[in-house]
């Protein structure tokens, strides 16, 4: 009972089965699987070249700047000149490749030297490390290179100057460079080419004593065109030091102006008698001496010291001091004598029952001639006292060294004889001064009444740290 309906199942499946393979056999099916199989090809191949099409329209094109060129020879033993530095690579293909093409930078350009000999060549570049997808083109294709033998030789390096930076009434003292000579390597032709090796000195401002700069090595042929070698070292050091032409010559004290009655010039003597001029070298040659003149109107009191500015002759550019001092002397003198006065002119002697009353001779030995009724003396060796001096500071005399001046003190014979040594001072006030050398006036603490002359109106000092 079991097995009928089995059967009758696989009957059924079998005629389903027969019934497929005839209709599978039949014409018709096959025409239309053709069909079918047609159509699937022509909508593959449309979209190959639609995809085709896409990738063609993604090309890129770049221009990587300044790529090195790498050259390829026996750099020991040749020189290889006319090879360029750089050279620009335009990349074209599709944009993915060309974009890690730049980023990257993953290749090189090169010329291959290695098998050529000596002389004159035209060198294709090369590059590698690019994509075959990559389209390359080349700024510079082909170099005109030229081979020689590797030299090196031993040059002289002449400095130079701009006479700009020489002030007016300097002139140059010294020029030097260090080191003297370089070593200069290059192509054996380049190399005897060579007609000027120079340092230059290149500053802003003009000096006034030394300057020291460092200078770039420059290497020229006859007509100043700049070689391409190697220098060693490339760079020097130029030293440049300028001096002022100095000469010493005299002052001449002249005096002018109005002197007052019943006094005459007995002396009018310089503190300073010779002064240092700078300045060009042809101008020093033509003075000797600079006038100085003294205005004496309105002074009336022998041994005032006078102060003027020193004038400055053509062609001077400066003196070791801007003034000069004098010390004035004056002698008083007696109106010519009335023929109804008993009064006497200068010279003659005056009666007098007292010859002891007379006034006596001046000194012989005197430079000042004074009034019959004065009288002088000369302290000496006096000690000049330095005042306000700070504590960390030390002082040094450096004129006069010993640091004492000559006082002479003209006066009337009582209030000199009452004068000493002790009873007179001289100074100098310091105070505020910083370290280094400095020129005083020389102050007097002293009776009055009298006139102080000192052997010298200032002196040299130098402050030191202690």
């Amino acid at each position: 009972m079991i097995k009928q309906p089995l059967l009758l199942q696989l009957d059924g499946i079998g005629g389903i089965k027969r019934k497929m393979d005839k209709f599978m056999d039949s014409r018709w099916f096959l025409r239309g699987f053709a069909l079918l199989l047609a159509v699937l090809m022509f909508a593959t191949a449309n979209d190959d070249q639609a995809s085709s099409n896409n990738t063609s329209s993604q090309n890129d094109v770049e221009t990587i700047e300044s790529v090195p060129v790498d050259v390829i020879y026996d750099q020991d033993t040749l020189v290889a000149t006319g090879v360029p530095t750089t050279v620009d690579v335009t990349i074209e293909g599709p944009r993915q490749v060309v974009q890690q093409a730049k980023a990257v930078r993953d290749f090189r350009v090169f010329l291959n030297l290695s098998d050529l000999s000596i002389g004159r060549h035209q060198v294709a570049l090369q590059h590698e490390g690019l994509s075959s997808r990559l389209r390359v083109t080349l700024s510079h294709p082909v170099a005109d290179i030229y081979i020689d033998e590797r030299v090196t030789e031993e040059f002289r390096v002449d400095p130079e100057f701009n006479n700009a930076i020489i002030p007016d009434g300097y002139e140059l003292d010294a020029l030097s460079v260090n080191p003297q000579t370089v070593e200069i390597t290059g192509a054996k032709n380049v190399i005897e080419s060579i007609r000027y090796v120079r340092a230059s000195i290149d500053l802003n401002d003009p000096i006034d004593e030394e300057a020291t700069v460092e200078s770039q090595v420059q290497v020229l042929d006859q007509n100043l065109d700049k070689l391409s070698v190697s220098v060693d070292p490339p760079a020097v050091e130029v030293t440049i030091s300028v001096t002022q032409p100095s000469k010493e010559v005299a002052l001449v004290a002249n005096q002018t102006g109005t002197i007052a009655e019943g006094l005459e010039v007995a002396s009018l003597t310089l503190n300073d008698d010779a002064v240092t001029i700078y300045g060009q070298a042809d101008a020093l040659a033509e003075i000797d001496e600079i006038p100085v003149t003294f205005d004496l109107t309105g002074i009336e009191q022998s041994g005032s010291r006078i102060e003027v500015p020193i004038p400055l002759p053509d062609g001077v550019s400066r003196l070791s001091q801007q003034t000069a001092s004098a010390i004035v002397i004056f002698n008083e003198v007696e109106e010519a004598a009335n023929p109804d006065s008993n009064e006497q002119s200068v010279g003659e002697q005056a009666p007098s029952s007292n010859e002891g009353d007379q006034a006596s001779n001046p000194d012989p030995d005197s430079d000042t001639i004074v009034d019959s009724t004065e009288e002088e003396q000369t302290l000496s060796g006096l000690p000049v006292e330095v005042r306000g001096v700070s504590d960390d500071l030390r002082t040094a005399f450096i004129e006069p060294p010993s640091g004492e001046l000559d006082l002479r003190v003209t006066g009337e014979q009582a209030e000199l004889a009452e004068i000493s040594e002790e009873d007179v001072s001289l100074y100098v006030d310091m105070t505020d001064l910083d370290e280094g050398e400095h020129e005083l006036e020389v102050q007097i603490d002293g009776p009055a009444n009298v006139t102080y002359i000192l052997s010298q109106p200032s002196i040299r000092i130098e402050l030191a740290k202690v």
